[in-house]
């Protein structure tokens, strides 16, 4: 019977609407990508900073700073990820806008995508976040997909 007590609680703790977050918010976050045309293939793990604000608690304006590690025979990167996000109060889900702006420091590679997120465990004005990113980028011609699994905090300032 715990067991079961203990479910619904973490249930509950996920499936939570979200607490209003209009105002400026920073987020910290670990990616994992990976690339799935031509190849499949693992990139390079990232990390991204992204302070961001919220207007009427719905929509979030954002700008990531993405620094990948250097992996996989791949040396480190850094990138830019502007964003727009419709973040519903009412719910946990959201959905972004993402303008990526890969390998600035070589040679600069841009495309704009899309990530769908899930808010859970909310703790004041901190919250954790589960995130899959869609980023198609076109490098020499190739059109490339990326897929990214993304796991972080976001914290309310």
């Amino acid at each position: 019977m715990r067991k079961l007590g203990l479910f619904a609680l973490v249930l509950a703790l996920w499936a939570a609407p979200r607490p209003a977050s209009a105002g400026f918010f920073i987020e910290g976050s670990l990616g994992w990508p990976w690339q799935t045309n031509p190849n499949i293939y693992r990139e390079p793990t990232n990390i991204l900073i992204t302070p961001g604000f919220a207007v009427f608690d719905l929509v979030s304006i954002e700008l990531g700073f993405a620094a990948n590690f250097a992996q996989f025979q791949q040396s480190a990167s850094w990138g830019l990820r502007p964003m727009i996000g419709i973040r519903p109060p009412f719910m946990p889900l959201y959905g972004k806008l993402v303008f990526d702006f890969n390998d600035l420091n070589t040679s600069a590679v841009s495309s704009v995508g899309g990530a769908l997120g899930l808010t859970f465990i909310h703790f004041s004005k901190v919250a954790l976040f589960l995130e899959g990113d869609y980023l198609p980028r076109k490098t020499n011609g190739v059109y490339l997909n990326v897929i990214e699994a993304r796991l972080g905090v976001s914290v309310g300032i």
